[in-house]
């Protein structure tokens, strides 16, 4: 069974390799002429970029009454051609917020590629956006300066002591007291009203951009152009025989039809031949079962054989007891 097995699978072996032999390019196109007293016989093909050209050029043959042998091999690229409009965001960071940083930052246009696509895409102004890329905090002085006038003397509780600025109470640091007016005394002038400069103080703290950063989008038409095929025209040239050869592929009617019936022919081979194996293990199961059926049979005989003899036995003590 297992050597049936190899064979089978070796034949399978034997027949894709026969398959893969005449599996050439097909020529998309045939051409038989005779050019200024040149007979030709021109086969094209288009095949993909990574085709070797080598192989396909024939070996020398014989065709209705010529005998054709290669010549020379023309080669043409066919190229795909796209072109449609495409969009792409830009980012760029920038130090301040204003519109002049944000435009040098900005190209006006950029060159685009994919590895298929290609061309220039040009800023949109109107898609310009600019946000902080962060916050820190930061502190600082918030001071103010209240003037108090008309106060009849340099009296400290005449000036607060804290005052409220855009909701921040700042602490009194300084006063600086002015003599505003002054009235004779005993023939002396002295001070008769003050004005009191007070200076007010208070650490407080903001958040400040570390930068900005500022996307817009980029319009344009891009283009692709690839190598999608390749047209090989290899033309043979002719010489006629002297006896036109005429090839018989006997019951079939071309080359075309031989590979065909070959294969069709290795299909129904293997396909008998795996049939075949299959009632050989069908046949090898139904002996297997056969045996075992006997072998269960004796089994049984043997059993019942025992069982008489067990049987024979008893009842002869029983006779022998009976007489003793």
């Amino acid at each position: 069974m297992k050597r049936l097995v190899s064979m089978s699978l070796a034949l399978l072996i034997v027949i894709f390799s026969f398959a893969s032999a005449f599996a050439m390019e097909v020529p998309t196109d045939t051409i038989i002429r005779n050019l200024n007293g040149t007979q030709e016989y021109i086969k094209v093909y288009t095949v993909s970029p990574d085709t070797d050209p080598k192989g396909l050029i024939e070996a020398d043959f014989s065709h209705e009454g010529f005998d054709y042998s290669y010549s020379v091999m023309t080669k043409n690229e066919n190229y795909f051609e796209n072109e449609m409009q495409h969009s792409e965001v830009i980012t760029a960071e920038t130090e301040k917020k204003d519109l002049s940083a944000v435009l040098e930052a900005l190209p006006p246009a950029v060159d685009y590629d994919d590895g298929i696509y290609t061309g220039t895409l040009y800023l949109d102004h109107t898609t310009i956006e600019t946000k902080a890329a962060g916050y820190v905090s930061r502190s600082y002085t918030m001071s103010e300066t209240k003037e108090y006038a008309n106060l009849d003397s340099n009296d400290m509780s005449y000036v607060p002591q804290t005052i409220t600025k855009d909701g921040k109470a700042l602490q009194l640091v300084g006063v600086d007291w002015q003599v505003q007016g002054t009235s004779l005394v005993d023939d002396l002038l002295v001070p008769s009203s003050y004005k009191a400069v007070a200076s007010y103080a208070a650490k407080a703290s903001y958040n400040a951009a570390t930068g900005y950063v500022s996307t817009a989008t980029y319009n344009g038409r891009v283009s692709c152009k690839q190598l999608e095929s390749i047209t090989y025209t290899v033309t043979y040239v002719g010489k006629e025989t002297a006896e036109p050869e005429v090839i018989s592929y006997g019951l079939f009617k071309d080359r075309k039809s031989l590979v065909i019936g070959c294969i069709l022919f290795a299909f129904f081979l293997i396909a008998g031949i795996f049939a075949v194996l299959e009632f050989f293990d069908y046949w090898d199961k139904r002996k297997m079962k056969k045996k075992a059926e006997k072998a269960k049979q004796k089994s049984l005989v043997a059993s019942k054989a025992g069982q008489q003899k067990e049987t024979l036995k008893e009842e002869k003590k029983c006779e022998e007891e009976k007489y003793f």
